[in-house]
């Protein structure tokens, strides 16, 4: 698939996504969609959105100075960087004009743009810290969007994701991503953090932590509502497809930080 058409299918499926009743109610209104982080004793999909934003951020050494949310989505986890950053230190970029205009609702006094990740028009040695939460694996490619995540940190600043891998299957098969992406385990992912110029760079395996407990998660929720009587078995089986169907492909879901050399 060409980049234009999977941007544009990108676009339309998590403009549509976002705003299914059922998945606000299961992310309890918050405007996330993300796997999460989950401990032994997460009760919500929201908690679990929570918690890997301070897994993230607890990555980051210092939080001062300017930040970047990369792919912000409706802005749940630009918001979320308010805790630690004032609204003008925080910047978030989409390529959606709908998701970006319930962003600026969700993180009012934050800036906002509409902004391809592999090709960002600020101005080099912007930003002291990137983030971007469960969305690197969408950007044609991850490691264009490294090379200019890098020439917009100052030196010194760090970039913290997470990010997910899936099988070569997984890449050519699906309408979201492409083979491009392509990495076989950590080490490559490493690797290519290096090759792009980061340095003192972690990468940390959570595939428990984030995709399998929020697989369960979701499983139980859905049966529940099964049982209450709240969907039909048909809608059952529709809530059910996208999360079986990951199985088949998913390899790993993982956390990530790098600094760019002083």
């Amino acid at each position: 698939m060409s980049e234009a058409k999977m941007h544009e299918y990108i676009i339309n499926r998590y403009d549509g996504l976002s705003f299914l009743p059922e998945i606000l109610e299961y992310y309890s209104q918050s405007h996330y969609l993300n796997f999460g982080y989950w401990y032994e004793d997460t009760s919500s999909q929201l908690e679990a959105c929570d918690n890997l934003m301070e897994k993230l951020l607890a990555l980051l050494p210092q939080k001062n100075g300017t930040i970047l949310d990369v792919a912000c989505g409706k802005g749940a986890t630009t918001a979320y960087l308010l805790k630690y950053y004032t609204a003008e230190q925080v910047s978030a970029i989409n390529i959606s004009d709908v998701q970006l205009e319930v962003a600026r609702e969700t993180a009012p006094g934050c800036n906002f743009y509409k902004m391809n990740a592999i090709e960002m028009t600020f101005e080099d040695k912007t930003f002291d810290a990137i983030i971007s939460v469960e969305a690197a694996f969408h950007f044609y490619t991850r490691e264009m969007f490294f090379k200019d995540a890098l020439r917009v940190l100052k030196p010194g600043g760090h970039i913290v994701l997470s990010d997910i891998l899936m099988s070569m299957t997984g890449e050519q098969e699906r309408e979201s991503r492409t083979e491009k992406n392509y990495l076989p385990d950590l080490g490559a992912y490493q690797k290519l953090l290096e090759n792009c110029g980061y340095a003192n760079i972690q990468v940390i395996d959570v595939t428990e932590e984030c995709w399998r407990r929020h697989f369960w998660h979701v499983v139980r929720y859905v049966h529940r509502q099964f049982l209450e009587r709240k969907i039909d078995r048909q809608r059952l089986q529709e809530c059910l497809f996208h999360t079986y169907r990951r199985v088949e492909t998913m390899e790993y879901y993982l956390l990530a930080v790098a600094q760019k050399p002083l």
